[in-house]
């Protein structure tokens, strides 16, 4: 009797357990968002891989994802008798008596079965799809990166010099009596060195001039109070309701304190800044476009149209403008990066006995059109006596660590884990892609469903 009261307690116990099943949030919770971070990276290569072949551009993105389990467990107590078993005796001469029950007869044999102890587990992740295929998303990713945004990435930390290789489609610089003068990277085409320019100089050494001259971004910020019904400004007063309007401008300044930086890091460049001796240092640290200076006052300009093209006005009639890329531009430039290392380019040799072609080997620099660029005010983590690349990946099964890994047209690409400058870019890229992002871009179709 006492046996058959212990084994109902233990039925009763497991089935309070399974009441008690709770699923671990944490676990899972790390699973998806390691998982969301591992597609994004692979999305953000698979799209310069494409960009490298001149592939469209293919822009997704999650927009939820709903994790669900669960776990059903069923006991039930077996038949037993609560009395004496009723026996059916035998008497057959010269044999023993036993005592025999009918098969289901109260006291017989237990069996167990799927109703009386069963288990069940279902697991599955339901996630949206939705692509970023429309007119707002594209026509944020398509217009030229403004000073805003890039005084956003240089605030993060983000070296100035590989925000000004990424950002900046080209250079143009106008001497007072000449024609302008213009450096755009585009090799194996060109390599950013303008044939007309006496001093050979061409993109590289604009952003190294850009980096060790401390030229970056600042913003100020003034309120102004709104028109009121009146209209203020049509020439009434503001009304008693009216809420003030914030107003930010941004303008491109050279910070004396960048450019000490800047130089610390790379000596050897140090001499390259103030526009290469077009411009002194006291034109730069000693005017009006020093960072702080008192004498910009934007909001007397307010009402002027803005360019698009970044302009630096110096006061000896010397203009120098930065052309700003777009966020599909800065894809277009690294997938051109890709194509090149992939084919292995390297600038055609010159004879000895020539002079130098002006578009590969102004002044015979011939690192002018290195593959990768490399960065001079960067350096690796894992050999700091190194200079970082500014993009680097292996074509193929290198059997490497990959920070990120992709496949296109039968081709194996890996980000390897030493790209600390690749890195980089990735975090820069989804980041642009997130700035460009709307919740109305976020469609709820197509929607695909997956069940493990």
């Amino acid at each position: 009797m006492w046996l058959r009261a212990l084994f109902a307690g233990a039925c009763l116990s497991s089935l309070l357990g399974a009441c008690a099943l709770v699923d671990p949030v944490d676990s899972r919770y790390d699973t998806i968002t390691r998982s969301l971070a591992k597609a994004r990276n692979e999305a953000i290569f698979l799209n310069l891989i494409r960009a490298s072949y001149d592939y469209p551009l293919s822009f997704n993105t999650i927009a939820n994802v709903t994790p669900t389990m669960t776990n059903t467990s069923s006991f039930a107590l077996p038949t037993f008798s609560s009395g004496p078993p009723n026996c059916i005796l035998a008497a057959i001469p010269g044999t023993t008596r036993t005592c025999s029950f009918p098969m289901g007869a109260p006291g017989a044999s237990t069996i167990f079965g799927s109703t009386t102890a069963s288990n069940s587990t279902a697991v599955s992740t339901n996630f949206n799809v939705s692509t970023e295929e429309t007119g707002s998303f594209y026509e944020g990713f398509l217009k030229p990166i403004d000073l805003t945004i890039l005084d956003y990435f240089i605030r993060q930390g983000y070296p100035r010099e590989l925000l000004f290789w990424l950002f900046t489609d080209s250079f143009e610089l106008t001497l007072p009596g000449t024609r302008p003068l213009g450096f755009r990277y585009n090799p194996p085409h060109d390599l950013g060195c303008d044939s007309e320019d006496k001093k050979r100089r061409c993109f590289t050494d604009w952003v190294h001039t850009a980096t060790f001259s401390g030229l970056t971004v600042e913003e100020k910020t003034q309120e102004r109070a709104s028109a009121g019904a009146g209209g203020a400004g049509a020439g009434g007063s503001s009304g008693p309701t009216a809420k003030p309007t914030t107003y930010t401008y941004a303008r491109f300044c050279f910070n004396y304190v960048l450019a000490k930086q800047a130089a610390a890091l790379a000596p050897k460049f140090a001499k390259q800044t103030a526009l290469d001796e077009d411009v002194s240092q006291n034109d730069l640290f000693n005017s009006g476009l020093q960072c702080g200076s008192s004498s910009w006052h934007p909001e007397n300009d307010a009402l002027k149209p803005q360019e698009d093209i970044l302009p630096l006005r110096f006061n000896n009639n010397i203009t120098f403008r930065i052309v700003p890329r777009s966020a599909y531009g800065v894809f277009q430039f690294l997938g051109m990066l890709i194509r090149l290392q992939r084919e292995n380019y390297q600038p055609p040799p010159y004879p000895p006995d020539t002079p130098p072609d002006p578009e590969h080997y102004p002044s015979r620099r011939i690192w002018v059109g290195d593959m990768p660029p490399v960065l001079e005010t960067v350096y690796p983590l894992s050999n700091p006596d190194d200079k970082a690349k500014l993009i680097q990946f292996i074509a193929g099964d290198a059997g490497a660590q990959c920070f990120v890994y992709t496949w296109l047209d039968d081709a194996n690409y890996c980000i390897p884990n030493e790209a600390q400058t690749t890195k980089l870019i990735f975090a820069i890229l989804a980041q642009l892609i997130a700035i460009q992002t709307t919740a109305a871009d976020l469609s709820i179709t197509p929607i695909v469903r997956v069940i493990q």
